[in-house]
């Protein structure tokens, strides 16, 4: 499987080399925040398995853990097309909405459970972690 995707205007694209690592689904104030929804879902891969091309930008916060985050993305649109955190080094998460594509793997964990909107549903055999190992 080769994940392709873009931004919302096209400019900034996403090619994975390999199938994730891991998906998570992460509930962390953040995350809805960055996604404009209740959660944020992002694919996990290495560093080296991923090419992004087009013009971004950076911004660096401070996740719900207090640890360094920073979110790439388009300068014409705003779009987040790659987020590292300090406590993944070497790995790169893009959100699984910019591939547009219904074979993206579902979440595999559910991450800042004590967040999320008790109507939001976790897929079955995901597994949940209250605060958030990856955030």
């Amino acid at each position: 499987m080769r994940l392709e995707g873009s931004c919302l205007c096209g400019a900034v694209t996403v090619s994975l080399a390999r199938p994730p690592e891991r998906v998570n689904m992460c509930h962390c104030s953040a995350c809805q925040k960055r996604s404009g929804s209740p959660f944020g879902m992002a694919v996990w891969v290495a560093e080296a398995d991923i090419a992004v091309a087009g013009e971004t930008r950076e911004f660096t916060f401070l996740s719900d853990k207090g640890r360094p985050t920073t979110n790439r993305f388009c300068p014409l649109c705003g779009g987040t097309v790659t987020f590292v955190a300090s406590l993944n080094p070497g790995m790169v998460a893009v959100p699984a909405g910019i591939f547009a594509d219904p074979e993206t793997p579902p979440p595999q964990r559910s991450v800042f459970e004590e967040r999320r909107h008790p109507w939001v549903a976790v897929p079955e055999g995901a597994v949940r972690l209250p605060r958030g190992r990856d955030g």
